[in-house]
């Protein structure tokens, strides 16, 4: 089966419609079918239901997706890489991160690697931590960094770089402001901003909180910035990792309650392909992820990071 069968067959999943596909591949519409009807008969499957909507997948169309996708991402970097080598470039990086990495990391690591290798080509994608684990497992990202998820997916590799903290965020002056030992009971009381882009925090947030979140009364908000202003009228409280607060932390905007619970601690996590071939760019790119840990003190509380 040739790439370009594959290539129509993904593009007909995702754009739906035969036209789209053509135009994309400079094909005609009836040779976009042909190729289609050419994996059915090579398989002896169906791929597709048509109905008025599109195209729907069948359960083996299903099936060839999810390889098929990885098949195309591997035959576009393989091309990628001899574009790169017979025209003397150095090449291209693509990062991923979830919310809490991108903003303590990426800053410095893309600085680091556009100072050391000035003609790259850099690109930065912030998703959530699931997302990015996707988008790394189909290698349509290099490298990724997030806060871990307890679901590992087995063609990626996982070094852990540090350990995050959440402590609970609130106004100084809010009503637990002078309280000394916070309890789940006093959380349950209150209104909790949470960040809707962020999955991992809350799935350690309903962690903490189990067996009270069923009846925890949450806002969902899709900005730290704003989650940050929303505390500072003294109302409602939230989980953050302190890193999101140091300014308002030094201002004393905010002020942090530390809860002591290990359940609220979290790797943060580089990951890639373990089908990679690593080169020597990709050497600098792990060593500098792992330096700028190092000097943010970012330490897991086991001896992981020599």
């Amino acid at each position: 089966m040739n790439n370009m069968k594959l290539q129509a067959f993904c593009l007909l999943v995702e754009l739906k419609k035969l036209a789209p596909v053509a135009k994309e591949l400079g094909l005609t519409a009836p040779t976009v079918s042909f190729h289609i009807r050419s994996i059915e008969e090579e398989y002896g499957i169906r791929l597709f239901r048509t109905n008025a909507g599109g195209y729907r997948l069948t359960e083996a169309g299903e099936g060839l997706y999810h390889y098929a996708r990885q098949i195309v991402q591997l035959q576009k970097d393989m091309n990628r890489f001899f574009e790169n080598l017979l025209a003397g470039n150095i090449g291209s990086i693509r990062l991923g991160a979830s919310g809490l990495p991108a903003h303590i990391f990426m800053p410095d690591i893309i600085h680091l690697v556009s100072t050391a290798y000035p003609d790259i080509r850099i690109s930065l994608e912030v998703k959530t931590a699931p997302e990015i684990e996707q988008k790394v497992a189909l290698q349509e990202l290099d490298f990724g960094l997030i806060m871990e998820t307890k679901q590992e997916n087995s063609s990626l590799v996982y070094e852990t770089i540090g350990e995050d903290e959440l402590v609970l965020a609130l106004s100084p002056t809010h009503e637990l402001a002078a309280k000394k030992d916070i309890s789940k009971g006093d959380v349950l009381k209150n209104k909790v901003l949470l960040h809707t882009s962020s999955s991992s925090t809350n799935h350690f947030i309903e962690k903490w909180m189990d067996p009270f979140h069923p009846s925890i009364y949450t806002i969902e908000l899709d900005s730290v910035s704003t989650i940050k202003k929303m505390l500072t009228f003294g109302k409602t409280i939230a989980f953050l990792s302190v890193a999101l607060i140091e300014d308002e932390l030094k201002s004393g905007l905010l002020i942090k309650k530390d809860l002591h619970d290990m359940t609220l601690n979290r790797k943060i996590q580089l990951i890639y392909s373990k089908s990679r071939l690593e080169s020597q760019m990709d050497s600098f790119v792990k060593t500098a992820i792992y330096d700028l840990a190092k000097q943010l003190k970012m330490y897991p509380s086991y001896d992981i990071i020599q």
